[in-house]
């Protein structure tokens, strides 16, 4: 029998994967795409935003990460992410709304925003935007 991942995956609102023997983990990392299979090294990494996806028995599934970190150990691919959302639950045009909101209060020059926070949630809603869109 072919050596099997673990992975959990933990976002501050709850656990979103739970002991789920995976094939393969690919992930974004802060610089980039990373594969992770059995016997990888031990690793910590900084988790970017992106398509998070593990492939079981031929049939890959994807969540939208947005930050936190990875750890690998023994097997196991504990995911600590800020915020996490499964493709399928991902409402594209309420983050096509989000992307939009955030732009016009980035245009209003007046008023008192925080640039960052309103640059953060157009990325995120476009990572979570490209995550619905790979899988249609």
């Amino acid at each position: 029998m072919p050596k099997k991942l673990t992975l959990n995956l933990i976002t501050p609102e709850k656990q979103l994967i739970s002991d789920l023997q995976v094939d393969m983990v690919i992930l974004p990392a802060l610089l980039g795409e990373m594969g992770i299979l059995p016997g990888h090294v031990k690793t910590i990494v900084q988790l970017g935003m992106g398509s998070l996806r593990y492939k079981k028995d031929g049939k890959e599934e994807a969540f939208a990460a947005l930050g936190g970190f990875v750890e690998v150990l023994n097997d196991v691919v504990n995911v600590f992410a800020e915020s996490a959302s499964l493709a399928d639950e991902i409402d594209e045009e309420a983050e096509k709304q989000k992307i939009k909101a955030a732009k016009a209060s980035l245009s209003n020059k007046d008023a008192d925003i925080d640039f960052e926070l309103a640059e953060m949630e157009i990325k995120q809603a476009i990572a979570r935007m490209k995550v619905k869109k790979r899988q249609m």
